[in-house]
């Protein structure tokens, strides 16, 4: 077959990034020819046509709008292509994989702090009125069975045009022994020693639910034992100043260590001792699975769509609420015992094995077979 994959960006630096660079690759592998078509591509490491689409840089609004415009327009040009599997969201009415989830289900979870509407939010709605209607979208590929729920609740979309393929992660790439090389490096480069660290990683700090996890230091520094000399490590893109006030205000200001943006999240996960993600909206965390991979015992939320393969106490923790940063502390002093870290983590490890990309790629390809069938190819 000959597939477009289409996004915006193409890189490895986030969760959904990097599930697109892994299709890619496994298409190519199968003997596929894949065009990417994005407005801008780095770390491009496959063997894969490129199509740079002009946008706008600015404001978000306009450079979604006119990307989707001349995208459409260079498609259309294009009668060898046999398959055009959008990423993200719904640039066009063909296959779409919805790595970030139901946009206006993403507004209800964050009320009252994303109303009014602001344009890019009213530029995505009206991408998803118009492809998750009758006669849309010929096939939605979700991340979760959470995410498949959000778009049910708010579109008419027939619920068989909607299917979900759980993300996979390396195992080989995320495993504890392949990180541990990288555990004292990293530690020392951040001034870590022989106390506990919590990992934090995922772009838009609100969104993820720092504040509980900082709320949270402050009741784990009054426990007994290792634990009250826990360290929380936060990586990822977004502005600090507000958390650094916050954790200021709290007291634990020398609990947290802030790393920034990383294209090599292994190395965190090597020097962490526990993950913690108490998000508020995530169709699937490509790092919470990440994490399991490389043995941590994890502790994220009901709304992060990787709870659907967590059993809580076992190979997880999941948080009912993600504001429950007395809940979260508790957890966090039960993982202050060592032998309950190896055991989850060891537990959260043989979970994240039966999660492979081989596995996403053979039901991506069942929804592009089901889609040519249709058409009558």
């Amino acid at each position: 077959m000959k597939i477009a994959l289409v996004s915006i960006l193409f890189n490895r630096k986030g969760g959904s990034e990097r599930r697109t660079y892994q299709l890619a690759a496994g298409l190519l592998g199968l003997g596929h020819e894949v065009s990417i078509f994005a407005n801008e591509v780095e770390d491009m490491a496959l063997d894969a046509e490129v199509n740079i689409v002009p946008a706008m840089p600015a404001p978000t609004f306009l450079r979604v709008l006119t990307f989707t415009k001349n995208l459409n327009a260079a498609l259309a040009k294009r009668t060898d292509i046999d398959i055009i599997h959008n990423q993200i969201r719904p640039f066009n009415d063909w296959i779409v994989t919805v790595g970030g989830g139901c946009h206006a289900e993403y507004l209800e979870k964050m009320a009252g702090r994303r109303f009014p509407f602001n344009p890019r939010d009213l530029v995505i709605l009206d991408m998803e009125k118009r492809q998750y209607r009758e006669g849309g979208c010929r096939a939605v590929i979700t991340n979760s069975a959470l995410s498949k729920k959000g778009i049910l609740k708010h579109y008419p979309i027939p619920p068989k045009r909607v299917h979900v393929a759980y993300n996979g992660v390396d195992t080989e790439k995320f495993s504890p022994t392949s990180v541990l090389g990288n555990r004292a490096i990293t530690r020392k480069k951040y001034g870590f020693f022989d106390e506990p660290v919590a990992l934090f990683l995922g772009s838009g700090f609100e969104r993820k639910g720092l504040e509980a996890a900082i709320r949270a230091l402050r009741l784990v520094k009054e426990m007994d034992g290792a634990i009250r000399h826990l360290k929380l490590l936060i990586v990822g893109r977004d502005r600090q100043e507000p958390w650094l006030k916050l954790a200021a205000r709290l007291g634990v200001s020398d609990m947290v260590v802030f790393a920034g943006q990383t294209a090599k999240p292994e190395d965190f996960y090597a020097a962490a001792d526990i993950f913690v993600l108490p998000t508020k909206f995530d169709p699937f965390s490509n790092a919470t699975l990440e994490a399991m991979s490389c043995g941590l015992p994890v502790i994220t939320t009901a709304e992060n769509g990787v709870s659907e393969i967590i059993l809580d106490g076992e190979n997880g923790f999941v948080m009912q609420r993600p504001d429950d940063y007395m809940g979260l502390a508790s957890t966090l002093g039960y993982l202050g015992c060592e032998k309950a870290r190896r055991e989850t983590g060891e537990n959260a490890r043989i979970t994240a094995e039966g999660f492979t990309w081989n596995e996403t790629l053979s039901k991506t390809l069942d929804v592009y077979n089901s889609v040519l069938y249709k058409r009558g190819f």
